[in-house]
């Protein structure tokens, strides 16, 4: 597991514009149960790349497991609003279920 990391934190390094290196070092931290850091770089990733549809799924699920039900509420309703806007249906869908669970 460290060495993914690793090898993530150096990519991001080299290009700390790629949305995909972003995502994966969140996702990394989030196996290990870093929540802080996790939550750093998918906060990232929005600020960065808001139209980059599965952080919100992501995020708000990390919320959820912090218990901050209401930002997870708010992550999920901007993702589907995103994930409509760039015709990701699957993603919209997926996190219309998400959404309706906490609701």
């Amino acid at each position: 597991m460290k060495n993914r990391l690793e090898a993530l934190l150096k990519l991001f390094e080299k290009d700390p514009n790629d949305s995909f290196t972003i995502y994966g070092i969140g996702l990394e931290y989030l196996s290990q149960k870093d929540f802080s850091n996790a939550e750093k770089y998918f906060q990232f990733l929005l600020e960065k790349d808001p139209n980059y549809v599965p952080v919100y799924i992501q995020y708000a699920q990390l919320k959820e497991k912090l218990n901050q039900i209401n930002e997870a509420k708010l992550l999920y309703h901007k993702g589907i609003e995103k994930a409509k806007a760039v015709g990701d249906k699957k993603s919209a869908f997926e996190m219309e279920e998400f959404l309706n669970e906490l609701e």
